[in-house]
């Protein structure tokens, strides 16, 4: 840290010696050359001290890293030195982001807050608060905001390749899902396989395990395994899958779920992942005297692909439900409103920073990539008999867009999106944002 005070001390005394030193150059009317020689050594100091002050005024932002499978910005407790970590991010979005908009809208969608305590160098806690859209009350049209806890726990840090976490969880599944701060991803919504299958940002409370295995020149290996209280079969239906999320709020606790996930980094720049989800889900709900089980299994595969000023990124998931029937009849389902006995979605990305070739010097013009993503999905891919696919759940989108980053921790995005269904639904939109980590 610049120690100011010193500094400008410093000054003062330099501003006097030199005054002095052209009093006595006046009064004599001449000066030695060591006299002179002198003067120009302190006026030198004085110009260096000068432009330390200005350096020392001017830092560059923080550059976050993701650490233990969380986002860049909430994993800033594991590298304060002890006591209390602070931090966050947030979104506003202008145009027509969320299904059930009937207009453009310009959204405060989220803050959240990041709240931690390093207890020592072994036990951390760590946790995120989210207000969405604003407020807890209701706007115009019936929609209302909330205030939820994202995350919360506790990590016991053993050794690398072994470290123990327990508390409301991030659920360990896809990439979005843990790593969604809005300068982590491009777009200004995130990827529907990733909102709609995926059902991010999914938490459940549990504990587990985690750690990174250090393979030399084979690279790093790393896994988080925990077990999870289980999705409830209550909150499956036709178009989605987020109402599957409990959220640690007084959940079920008659089923338990396992998931897990691998990421292999064989070297830098290249990342190999994938994603399991296995639990009943019928929570001792029961249908004309059958005990529901529902087991439910998710996988997921992904990969990516970073050079250069080039970013590549594919992500594909599947999905299986046993006892589709049998949910639907506790839920009264009928027709094409049938839950997905089998779901599938994949997407593939590709984005440039066109700043990374121009070496510009720059510090607002650094990152500015254009991108392109493509996805299909269908949570309807398989019905059980007797009912019906509703083909407006087979959909197709595309969207082009570019993010900037005036900072590394800022982003301002803009995107144009094209939505298609196999029943022939199709709708054009622009949308824009702005999002912030701190």
């Amino acid at each position: 840290m610049v120690n100011y005070t010193k500094r400008w001390k410093t000054l003062f005394v330099f501003f006097l010696i030199f005054s002095l030193g052209g009093t006595q150059i006046s009064l004599a009317g001449t000066a030695s050359d060591e006299k002179i020689k002198k003067l120009e050594e302190q006026i030198k100091v004085l110009a260096d001290e000068i432009e330390a002050i200005k350096s020392a005024s001017v830092t560059e932002p923080t550059v976050y890293e993701t650490e233990f499978g969380l986002a860049p910005a909430a994993s800033k407790v594991y590298r304060v030195d002890q006591g209390i970590s602070f931090g966050g991010y947030g979104e506003v979005l202008i145009g027509n982001v969320k299904e059930g908009d009937a207009n453009d809208v310009v959204d405060t969608l989220r803050l959240v807050l990041y709240n931690g305590y390093k207890y020592n160098d072994h036990i951390i806690f760590n946790s995120e608060i989210e207000f969405e859209h604003g407020t807890t009350g209701s706007n115009k049209d019936g929609q209302s905001g909330s205030a939820s806890v994202e995350f919360a726990y506790v990590d016991f840090l053993i050794r690398d390749e072994l470290n123990l976490r327990g508390g409301l969880l991030l659920t360990p599944f896809g990439v979005v899902n843990e790593i969604h701060e809005p300068t982590t991803f491009y777009g200004v919504g995130r990827p529907e396989v990733e909102r709609r299958i995926i059902p991010s940002t999914w938490r459940e409370s549990g504990a587990g395990a985690h750690g990174t295995f250090d393979l030399g020149s084979g690279g790093e290996l790393s896994y988080r395994a925990y077990v999870m209280s289980s999705a409830d079969a209550r909150g499956f239906k036709a178009s989605d899958n987020r109402s599957l999320r409990i959220k640690g709020n007084r959940a079920r606790f008659e089923d338990m779920a396992f998931v897990g996930r691998l990421e292999y980094d064989p070297i830098p720049g290249i990342r190999i992942g994938g994603s399991m989800y296995y639990g009943n889900t019928g929570q001792d709900e029961e249908v004309n005297g059958q005990t529901i089980d529902g087991l439910f299994q998710m996988y997921s595969v992904d990969g990516q692909f970073q050079y250069a000023g080039l970013d590549l990124k594919a992500l594909a998931v599947w999905t299986s439900l046993d006892d589709a029937a049998l949910i639907n009849q506790l839920k009264e389902y009928e027709g094409n409103k049938s839950v997905g006995e089998e779901q599938s979605g994949w997407y593939i990305l590709g984005a440039y920073n066109i700043f990374s070739a121009l070496n510009s010097g720059s510090r607002y013009m650094e990152y500015l990539a254009p991108f392109f993503r493509y996805e299909q999905f269908d949570t309807q891919e398989k019905v059980p008999a007797g009912y019906e696919r509703n083909p407006a759940n087979d959909r197709t989108q595309y969207t082009i867009g570019i993010n900037y980053k005036p900072i590394p921790n800022v982003v301002i995005k803009a995107e144009y999106q094209n939505l298609d269904t196999a029943a022939g639904q199709a709708k054009d939109q622009y949308n824009f944002g702005i999002g912030y980590v701190f």
